[in-house]
């Protein structure tokens, strides 16, 4: 599944702009690497920046474009291989998948630490949670680089990732071919029953060998998205606003998706990721003139027993907003530090 109710033609009118879109860029790219690097080292230079920011990002780019023209230049073939798509499913299928992932992450997570000094440390007490599943992990949203943290975590234990990945990334045609392909599932933005449909599908998929991840806060974190949010839910439900007052560094949790993924799993634990060290770069720019990172991307995750979970909708929200409060106050501490 790649996005919900999909018409075929709108699928394929979408590809037909997409991939060819994202092939001719990674060419340009590389053709033009003999003359934009040097372009852009006098730039970076001439502004004194003896690191070379822009020409480490513009590198980065590249290596990402490259890795997803191989996505989909390798998905045709996987196709035929696959019976014209009819064994998509299959174990077979799904290992040859699973290894185009497998490298195209660790070779971003290489150069991303290369390039850019996105350092990833996992605390060592975070081992015990990030173990098979069946689990439902619940990652913050900060920046477009967290998107890929929870499968990084996992891929290196052998475990099986399938996410919730907002639609407007289908506008990625390597990730839409590719995680699609994967049990991944595209929503819209704002959630509904079609969207919740979808979600505990892929929770009824879950087995001892498969997570399921979803970013409940639903968009990144914006410190001034955080005062419009709770200023909406001060108008609709102004118990739980005060609840999350104290809320300083992620968005409130928003349950639909996340209550349609637990009723969906009822033998699925939770395990929560939260992660600092990209929070005082809200955007490109703001990372791209700090190039290459001082700090460490520090990891952590821990693992609440399903028996844990409250199973009354209104209990449930509030456990969801005291597990977000926990992630918090320790961003809180890391942030202090």
């Amino acid at each position: 599944m790649t996005s919900l109710a999909e018409p075929r033609s709108s699928k394929w009118k979408r590809r037909a702009i997409t991939i060819p879109t994202m092939l001719v860029a990674t060419v340009v790219a590389v053709i033009g690497l003999p003359f934009i690097v040097p372009a852009l080292t006098v730039a970076d230079l001439a502004r004194l920046r003896w690191q070379v920011p822009t020409v480490r990002a513009y590198l980065f780019v590249t290596q990402y474009a490259i890795n997803d023209s191989v996505e989909i230049l390798i998905m045709p073939w996987f196709w035929l291989r696959d019976g014209f798509g009819t064994r998509f499913g299959s174990a077979p299928s799904i290992r040859r998948h699973e290894r185009v992932r497998h490298w195209s992450l660790a070779l971003l997570a290489r150069r991303a630490e290369q390039l850019l000094g996105i350092r990833i440390e996992i605390s060592a007490d975070s081992n015990a949670a990030l173990q098979p599943g069946p689990a439902i992990v619940m990652c913050r949203h900060v920046s477009v680089f967290d998107s890929s943290l929870p499968a990084l975590c996992y891929q290196q234990r052998g475990v099986r990732v399938r996410s919730v990945i907002m639609a407007e990334l289908l506008t990625d045609p390597g990730l839409d071919l590719l995680y699609g392909r994967l049990g991944s599932i595209f929503i819209p933005r704002d959630n509904g029953q079609e969207a919740r449909v979808a979600v505990a599908d892929l929770g009824r998929s879950l087995d001892a060998s498969t997570v399921a991840v979803i970013f409940p806060e639903g968009r990144l974190f914006r410190p001034e998205l955080l005062e419009h949010v709770r200023n909406r839910l001060t108008q609709t439900d102004p118990d739980r606003a005060r609840t999350l007052v104290g809320l300083r560094h992620v968005l409130p949790v928003r349950p639909g998706g996340i209550s349609a993924l637990l009723d969906a799993a009822p033998a699925a634990d939770i395990v929560v990721i939260a992660h600092a060290g990209l929070d005082q770069y809200p955007d490109v720019r703001a990372l791209v003139r700090h190039i290459p990172l001082s700090d460490p991307v520090r990891v952590t995750a821990w693992r609440i027993p399903r028996a844990q979970v409250p199973g009354d909708p209104g209990a449930r929200v509030r456990w969801l907003d005291a597990t977000w409060q926990h992630v918090d106050d320790w961003l809180e501490a890391q942030l202090a530090t």
